[in-house]
């Protein structure tokens, strides 16, 4: 399912689905406006340098961090669509059902992966929060962009699964009619 192909037919289907549509499309425009934002703080840091009349202080690192922000939850958006980057020669190669039993077989990996990154992100920023660090131009504490990555993972493992019980469901109804 792609965001730009399926959003009208998702706009007309049921409660659960248009809701899920619409939160969809808001998080992507939010994510857009805080895209053009990070450029305007950019701009304007580097007019001021440049000229030198001013410097935002933690300027660079509201841009690094917010970047990293924006890709995750950018990431969880793309896993939701299908438009994340991947290798699709095996299964541009197979059709029918074997197609979607290899896409379940993805989906899940993809599940279990991003559990298993999501986890270890944890227990990184625990770490992190036990030093009470903190970063050096906003000062603001490091388990607020390290947050980012398992956010983003288990935000892609959420969508995914959302993902697998309905490509179990399209398979089941698939067998079904084909018995």
């Amino acid at each position: 399912m792609t965001i730009g192909a399926d959003r009208d037919q998702r706009m007309n289907g049921n409660g659960f689905i248009r809701a899920e549509a619409i939160a969809v499309r808001l998080v992507a425009v939010l994510l857009g406006l805080c895209l053009i934002a990070m450029v305007l703080v950019n701009v304007a840091n580097a007019v001021g340098r440049y000229s030198g009349l001013f410097s935002l202080v933690g300027a660079d690192e509201l841009l690094v961090y917010g970047m990293i922000w924006i890709v995750m939850l950018g990431a969880i958006l793309a896993a939701r669509s299908r438009d994340h980057l991947s290798v699709n020669l095996l299964p541009s190669a197979l059709t029918g059902r074997l197609r979607m039993v290899l896409q379940i077989v993805i989906d899940i990996a993809t599940v279990a992966v991003s559990i298993f990154i999501a986890w270890h992100s944890f227990t990184f920023i625990d770490r992190i929060a036990s030093l009470n660090q903190k970063s050096m131009g906003l000062g603001i504490p490091m388990v607020i962009p390290h947050s980012a990555i398992p956010v983003g993972f288990i935000g892609i493992a959420a969508v995914t699964a959302f993902l697998v019980i309905i490509d179990i469901a399209r398979f089941s109804l698939a067998k079904g009619a084909r018995a």
